[in-house]
Order: structure tokens, then sequence, then C-alpha cells
């Protein structure tokens, strides 16, 4: 690293403890810890915020075997983010626990707690076989998620659940979204290959890297040549087959990338709807680097009145908020921050939102129904059922498919190939309103 290790253990340990005792997720905790933080030290405890999210479930079981009486939260946190270093093996031990001391030292919430930390670290590393002996039967520990978590997607994947489960624990691939309207997929190809960067085009529009890297050593990506996008969540222009001078409504729309790849596609007129205000402004920022423009409105995208006021629309993209359960290994921490309830509340939302999506949608146009989510619930299910329930909706064969309803299990491997080799959990649902 860059910054110093003792640095990044202790910025990556205050946003640990938001993570644990708040409930913040990762991103939300590692912007409170890293305020005031240069993009060295910020990429620095990022990573080692990762690694520790990815090895929770494996911290639960170390920690309670080797601490007996609860430290202070600022001195357990600590403990915890080297801890997660040691179980990576990727460190130089005693560098890890070296810089642990170091790190407790400098902060007056943990100077008290050094030496608790230093005897616990080594500790693990003389006892490490006995205390992580049991990892590969507990799957907990197997796939660092919760039991129930475990047992859901079980349930729904009876034959794939161990290859899904498996390829959440793995660091993500990085793919970018070639933006067709500046460049070619042999034009980047090539830009990339004349600076020594490897990488596979996985789809007509993807491209995956051979080594994730910064944004900022992205060639082009200031430009607007390319975004970062997954490749399962590329696919909406091919599916809602927007054409020439059509007005398009994308509800739930932050941070913009369906958005932008919309625009990309053909010259079409977007309407963006998210209610998040924060968020919204992330749509601005990616359509400004790519040189593009999209009507921007801040509102909950069920308030069918205001939504009213914009349209008709010839097509629209309803990107429901879900559990995100299709992208955890972008998002290690979304296994430890859902609860069993969520799953229902979230199609409970969902339902809300594809009836308004309904109320507005002219008869004669499409509908794409579309989460980052592989629950049943949240998928399948949730169409069924408005299937049953609107008898004017009628499921339509999603184009260079047939089915009218896709479901993508997350995979480096896709056998199938209609569909991008590489990509994450997504769901796709295309349905079109009877003419009356």
């Amino acid at each position: 690293m860059s910054v110093a290790l003792h640095k990044a253990l202790q910025i990556a340990a205050v946003a640990w403890a938001q993570m644990r005792t708040e409930g913040s997720s990762l991103e939300r905790a590692l912007a409170y810890a890293t305020k005031g933080a240069s993009a060295e030290e910020k990429g620095a405890s990022q990573s080692v915020l990762y690694n520790a999210t990815r090895h929770w479930a494996k911290l639960d079981i170390v920690t309670q075997k080797l601490i007996s009486r609860e430290p202070p939260i600022e001195t357990k946190s600590l403990l915890e983010v080297a801890l997660a270093l040691l179980l990576n093996g990727k460190e130089n031990h005693f560098t890890v626990v070296n810089q642990a001391v170091q790190a407790a030292k400098n902060n007056p919430a943990t100077v008290h707690g050094a030496g608790f930390i230093n005897a616990v670290l080594r500790n693990f590393l003389r006892s490490r076989a006995q205390l992580t002996k049991g990892f590969n039967t507990n799957l907990s520990a197997r796939f660092n998620a919760p039991g129930w978590w475990i047992s859901k997607i079980r349930k729904a994947y009876p034959k794939d659940w161990e290859a899904i489960l498996t390829t959440q624990t793995l660091p993500p691939p990085m793919t970018l979204r070639i933006n067709k309207r500046r460049t070619s997929m042999s034009t980047y190809c090539q830009m990339l290959n004349e600076v020594g960067i490897n990488a596979t085009p996985v789809s007509d529009w993807g491209i995956v890297l051979d080594h994730p890297r910064p944004v900022s050593e992205v060639p082009g990506f200031q430009d607007g040549l390319v975004s970062v996008q997954d490749a399962g969540s590329q696919m909406v222009p091919q599916f809602l087959e927007p054409h020439d001078g059509q007005k398009i409504l994308d509800a739930c729309s932050a941070p913009g990338g369906k958005t932008a790849h919309l625009l990309e596609a053909q010259n079409i007129t977007v309407t963006a709807v998210e209610v998040d205000p924060v968020r919204a402004q992330k749509i601005d920022s990616t359509l400004s680097r790519l040189g593009l423009k999209a009507e921007v409105v801040v509102s909950d995208a069920s308030d069918v009145k205001k939504l009213e006021k914009f349209g008709p629309f010839d097509a629209i993209l309803l990107d429901a908020p879900c559990t995100a359960s299709g992208i955890v290994r972008r998002h290690p921490d979304i296994v430890w921050m859902r609860r069993p309830q969520d799953i229902e509340n979230l199609a409970s939302q969902q339902r809300k939102l594809l009836d308004a999506m309904w109320t507005i949608l002219p008869a004669g146009k499409k509908l794409l129904y579309a989460t980052c989510s592989i629950f049943p619930e949240e998928g399948p299910l949730q169409i069924e059922r408005f299937l049953e329930t609107h008898p004017d909706a009628q499921a339509c064969t999603l184009p260079g498919l047939d089915s009218p309803m896709l479901r993508l299990i997350p995979t480096d491997n896709e056998k199938n190939p209609l569909l991008p080799r590489v990509h994450d959990g997504f769901f796709y649902a295309l349905i079109t309103k009877k003419e009356a």
C-alpha cells in the first residue's frame, strides 16, 4: 500500500464500528470515516474495510474464541479489521500486528488497548489452525452470509445455490460499457492494448478488464468513452428497443447508468425519476461526464399525478428498489445489512411502483421491469402476481431470447451464448399494455 497500513487500519476501524453498531452501509460508513482523508488514504482504507466485510462471519467466530471480555468498540473494531487481514493472508503477518499496534497508539480512543490488540493478534497467529478448523463445514463461514440468507437461496435455487453463494464471496470483475457515440468496441480495446491493459469483450457493449483498477486509471473514462456497469444490467436497450424520437421514462433511475445507456443507444428523450435528491445529483454527474442530457425529476415514482405531467411515454423502465441480492460480490455488506422481512417490504414497494407505472403507461406500450435481485419474490413471483391482477397486461418475449422473463444468477462463466459471459444477478420482465 502507498499509504501506511496503520493509517488505513485506523480509518477502516472507524467505518467498521459504524457498520457494526449503527447498521450503516459500507459506502456510508466509509464516507463518514474518510472525511478529510486524501484519495490515497480513502483507497487504502476502503481495501481494508472491504476485506473485513468479506470475512464478517469468520471474524464473528474467531473473536468469540479469542476474547473472553468485550473491549470498547473502538478497540474491538481495530482488532477485527486487523484480524481480517491475517485471515486473508496476503499481508505479512508480523507487519499487520505491528501496524495494528501502531494504529492503536495513534488514537486516544484505542491507545490503552494497544497491548490487548497485540496479545490477541499474536495468539491468533499461534493458534490459527485450531481457531479456523471448522470454517469449511460452517456454511456461514464458508459463504460469508447469515443462515437465513443461505437458506433462502438454497430454497430458491436447489441446484445452483452453492455456485451462487461461492460466486458472491469472490471479488467482482471490473466491467465497462462502451459509449458507442464516442468510440467502438475495437477502437477502445486497441486503446487499452496500447497501454498494456488486457480486456475481454463479454457482450455487444461490455468488456471485462483482466485486473480491476481505479476509474482514474481507466483510459477514456473521464472523456466519456466508457462507464463502469455490470454486463447483466447492460441489456436494457436490447430489451426495451428504443427508437429515435421516443420519450422514455426511467423510474428509480439513480445513479443514472441505464438512463445514460438508453441515451447512448438512440436519439431519444429520457425522463429520469429519482426520489433521493442526493442520488439524483449522481444522475446529473453521470450524464455530464458522458455529454448526455435527460430530464431529471426528483420525485417519488409512485406519485402518478406528478408523473402524468411529464407524459405520455412511449416506454417505461422500472428499475425497482430491491434487496440487491444479485450484486453481493460488489457490495458484500448487503447480506449483513438485510433482514428477512426486507424481502416482503421491498416486494410491497415494487407492487406499488408497478401499479403506478401501469396507470401512466399508454395502451400498446411496453414496460420493462428490472431488479438486481435473485429472490423470487422480487422477480418471477412479483410479475406472475401482476399479470394475474391486471387483465390488460400481457407478457411479451424479451428481444433476442425466447421468454418474457430472464433470471440471471451471478457467474463468471455463463453457458447461454445469448447472454453476457460474465454478469451479476439480475431479473428482467417485459410487459405490454393491451389495446382497449
